[in-house]
């Protein structure tokens, strides 16, 4: 009667000890199946941020080099030229070169979330860098352009030599800045159509 009253306590030891195992290997493979859904839902969402920052960045940059294109292509055509229609058509697209740029800047603020996602080489860092450089160089721009208006004839010509420097050097910071924007849009282009050809349909 003993050995049989303690085989039932075994029995119901071993059921209530199955279960507890039982349970605690569901609760452990519920808590795994969850940590690696949250893992991938985590990804699928870095990814998916990744890919619109980067297709933003390729967008506004394409724009950004197509504008400094156009106003270089500007001022090396028109920097020999010595009439007051040329200097006022030159100074009014400078002008409006430096407005569409910064209008790009103001509105587009997810071109600026690049870094987060992708190791470009123009950082924020560099673009207020560059900026500055592109300020001081468009003032001293200005300034030469309003003083060739009301100048002498004795003045004009040191002038317009000022004037030719200033262009030429405006055109070698634009082209540097085209180079280094150029490097980082082919590499965000690179990532995002290695990404693009990781998803499988």
């Amino acid at each position: 009667m003993a050995n049989s009253l303690t085989l039932v306590e075994i029995s119901a030891f071993s059921g209530l000890a199955g279960a507890l195992l039982t349970q605690l290997v569901t609760a452990f493979n519920t808590y795994l199946t969850d940590r690696r859904k949250q893992s991938f839902e985590l990804g699928a969402e870095y990814r998916a941020r990744k890919a619109e920052t980067g297709e933003h960045f390729y967008f506004m940059t394409g724009e950004k080099m197509a504008a400094i294109k156009k106003n270089v292509g500007y001022w090396r055509n028109w920097n020999n030229s010595r009439s007051s229609s040329s200097l006022q058509f030159l100074t009014a697209e400078t002008r409006q070169f430096n407005a569409q740029l910064e209008k790009l800047d103001s509105e587009n603020w997810k071109y600026n979330l690049v870094e987060m996602y992708y190791g470009i080489e123009f950082t924020q860092a560099k673009v207020h860098e560059s900026n500055d450089r592109s300020h001081r160089l468009y003032l001293a721009y200005l300034d030469v352009a309003d003083r060739i208006t009301g100048a002498s004839e004795d003045e004009t010509e040191t002038l317009y030599q000022r004037y030719a420097t200033i262009v030429f050097e405006m055109c070698g910071h634009y082209e540097q800045v085209y180079q280094l924007l150029e490097r980082d849009r082919q590499l965000v282009r690179n990532e995002l159509a290695g990404m693009f050809a990781r998803i499988k349909i």
